[in-house]
Parts: structure tokens; C-alpha cells; sequence
């Protein structure tokens, strides 16, 4: 598990930034390798997801929808993929941003690494994901995991677990109780 956070480039360069997010949290780890010591921070979703986040989304997403196109119906039927790249895109710029890149053109752009820490493997091997980021924090401190990065990863991986494990539950409970239409049984046709 521990070789899942161990992010090199094509030609064995490391990248300038390496994120791990917790999709059912408001808390991800950035770890800024750009320059001189390795920073590991902790940021807030709130911080990133600021009214200027919406806007710029908004903004964008209005240009894709009235975008001219031969194909009316298949640009409207991809429309949720394209959200989803607008939202993706913003996202990054506004992380990158908080960071103190800004993407104006002069800089170049960071080669940036993003790790998604949920999911069955989470479930499963919660010690073994604990230990691999504290293995990637550890590579690029430098020195041993100060006992802050130790409790916070920690603390990260068993709340996005227990989210994890809560939604199982309801999820459950919803198709038991034939709520759900992601579930059906063999007998029941739903069409």
C-alpha cells in the first residue's frame, strides 16, 4: 500500500506538489516540495471553496452551455463531463493559488500530484494507508514525522473512514427498505 504514494515522474522527477484529499472531508494535505524544505500543510476546503470559487465555476460552465457546436444534443449530453473538468480545473487553480503559485502566464506551472484517500482499500487497510502517508510525509520532511502530521494524518484517514462507513450504512438501509434505486432485487424489475 505504502508504494501508492510514491509519486515520481516520467524520467524519475518527483513532482512540486503532492495532495491528498479526502473526498468527504473539509480537510486535505498539501505537501509544497517547490524550492527550499518541504512544507506539509494543512488546508481547509472553506478557504478554497470561497464565493470567487462559484463565480469562476459559474462563469465558466454558462460559456460551455451556450458554446456553438454542430452537434446540439451530444454537446448537451457531455455537458456533465465538462462541468466536472470546469470544477476540477477551478479547484486546482484556487489550491495552487492558496499555495502562492498564481497562474499568470510568467510562472511556470507546477507539476502537481493529487492522491484520492478513500474507497475499499480505505475500508480495508486503513493501517496500511495511515503508514504509506506517513511514509510520503516522512520522505520529503526529511527527518522523522513531527507528532502533529502523525495525530493529523491519522485523525484524517479514520474520519474519511467513518464517513465512508456511514454512507455504507445508510445505503444499505435505503435498499433494504427499497429506497434506493441503485439497488433491486432479482425479482423486482424497476423499468
Amino acid at each position: 500500500m505504502e508504494e501508492l504514494f510514491n509519486a515520481h515522474l516520467p524520467g524519475g522527477q518527483t513532482p512540486d506538489i503532492e495532495l491528498c484529499i479526502f473526498p468527504h472531508l473539509k480537510e486535505f494535505l498539501a505537501i509544497d516540495l517547490r524550492g527550499g524544505a518541504p512544507q506539509v500543510l494543512l488546508l481547509r476546503t472553506e478557504d478554497i471553496f470561497v464565493e470567487d470559487f462559484y463565480k469562476t465555476v459559474e462563469a465558466e460552465f454558462s460559456l460551455e452551455i451556450r458554446d456553438e457546436t454542430d452537434f446540439p444534443f451530444a454537446h448537451f449530453i457531455n455537458l456533465p463531463l465538462r462541468l466536472e473538468e470546469v470544477v476540477r480545473e477551478t479547484a486546482m487553480t484556487f489550491i495552487l493559488e492558496k499555495l502562492g503559485v498564481y497562474l499568470d502566464g510568467e510562472m511556470e506551472i507546477p507539476t502537481v500530484v493529487v492522491f484520492v484517500v478513500s474507497g475499499g482499500a480505505l475500508a480495508t487497510q486503513s493501517k496500511s494507508v495511515i503508514d504509506g502517508l506517513r511514509e510520503l510525509v516522512n520522505n520529503h520532511s526529511g527527518e522523522p514525522i513531527e507528532e502533529q502530521w502523525e495525530s493529523t494524518i491519522t485523525r484524517l484517514v479514520e474520519e474519511e473512514n467513518r464517513v465512508l462507513q456511514k454512507l455504507s450504512r445508510h445505503e444499505l438501509h435505503a435498499a433494504m427498505a427499497s429506497e434506493s434505486p441503485d439497488y433491486f432485487t432479482l425479482w423486482e424489475n424497476r423499468n
